[in-house]
């Protein structure tokens, strides 16, 4: 096989962890090129890459301007860019890894899917899960018609307090609207998928309630933990209380969270209906729970948590659980990062062994988490074909 030469474009923590996945196997690819917009990030990622100094960039333009012996791209930036940057490297022939959410809006979302359509480029979507062994046996259960008809799926996706405060609190790289495009959008858009994934169909309608009820603005505290905060002793959002601040600047690590500029959501419930009658429920709120879910079908029920990795079925005609642990790799999101890294290598070998999450899975994710946003600013349900 050839071996694939790859450029990483977004040279954060996702982008250097998905670029040393896919370079697990030496023999199937290499890392060539790389741009970040960060000065400080550039020199770091240079040196664990193995780049000499002409090989790496400051923008996306100048790469692909001065590289022209690449197979492929990873991009890995802000969702804001994704548009621009993905069509950039389509043009310049290029295959893409393209992180989630597709993009940060519908309009960007489709102009990747018509640049891609136009060219005939294939765009995998780092929708992860779908490769967890956790989630293919949830997949498996649901599809293979154990549990009968799908009535409704509730799932939770409740992250840390600590990924919340620091990741979309305190990091003005996800912590507004402007840049990320939702909290929805840039956090759960592969828990959306998942949604589509197990029900097969595209959804209907939908409607959104929450907003930023708790993390506001306070006259009572300073706008740095480290300022003399009076509440310090009870804040278990104190920063010195909080894990390790990777990626975080000095200046911002000790931001208070009642006084950090975000306007993300701080919790959200959204209702997705599709045309079999299956409805789901889904809630983010940063409550340390990870993923959970109960699905109720019209032969039995499945409960789920993947913090455990057991997934429990229980018959409503015998009453029998039986119980599930699919066995996964603790590293990587359950072993999902790097198989999904090597199905894109797959793909590079193979044109027909396409991934299971491209353009059209993409695409339907963004559309689905801006119609739920729409819905919660607006205060009504959103039929979802106004915005295909």
């Amino acid at each position: 096989m050839k071996r694939h030469r790859i450029v990483v474009i977004g040279c954060g923590s996702r982008g250097m962890g998905m670029a040393r996945n896919l370079t697990r196997d030496p023999s199937r690819a290499e890392i060539v090129a790389a741009a970040e917009v960060r000065d400080d990030r550039r020199p770091r990622a240079q040196q664990e890459l193995g780049l000499p100094a002409e090989r790496m960039f400051s923008g996306h333009e100048e790469l692909l301007d001065k590289c022209n012996d690449i197979d492929a791209a990873l991009i890995a930036t802000q969702p804001f860019s994704h548009s621009e940057i993905a069509r950039a490297c389509m043009e310049k022939g290029l295959a893409l890894f393209l992180e989630k959410p597709m993009a940060d809006t519908i309009e960007g979302a489709k102009t990747i899917a018509d640049t891609a359509s136009r060219l005939g480029t294939q765009v995998h979507v780092g929708f992860n899960l779908r490769y967890a062994p956790f989630y293919e046996k949830l997949h498996e259960l649901v599809t293979s018609g154990a549990l009968g008809k799908i009535m409704t799926i509730n799932w939770t996706e409740a992250p840390s307090c600590r990924m919340y405060m620091n990741g979309y609190c305190r990091n003005p790289s996800y912590n507004r609207k402007s840049v990320i495009g939702s909290w929805l959008l840039e956090k759960s858009c592969h828990d959306i998928d998942q949604f589509n994934w197990l029900v097969g169909e595209r959804c209907v309608r939908v409607s959104s309630f929450g907003g930023r009820r708790f993390f506001v603005p306070r006259d009572d505290v300073p706008e740095h933990c480290t300022d003399g905060c009076p509440i310090s002793d009870e804040c278990m959002y104190f920063s010195h209380k909080q894990e390790a601040r990777g990626g975080l600047h000095p200046e911002e690590s000790d931001l208070c969270v009642y006084r950090c500029g975000s306007d993300l959501v701080d919790r959200q419930t959204t209702l997705f209906e599709y045309p079999d009658g299956t409805v789901v429920t889904f809630n983010l709120i940063p409550v340390d729970g990870g993923r959970f879910m109960h699905i109720a079908g019209s032969e039995a029920t499945l409960s789920g948590r993947d913090a455990t990795g057991e997934i429990s079925v229980r018959s409503m005609r015998t009453g029998i659980e039986t119980i599930y642990r699919p066995q996964a790799p603790r590293s990587g999101h359950g072993g999902a990062d790097q198989r999904t890294t090597n199905a894109f290598l797959d793909y590079l070998d193979d044109p027909a062994k396409l991934p299971m999450t491209t353009v059209p899975e993409g695409l339907e994710a963004v559309i689905m988490c801006c119609g739920a946003d729409l819905a919660l600013e607006e205060h009504r349900v959103v039929e979802l074909d106004t915005l295909r």
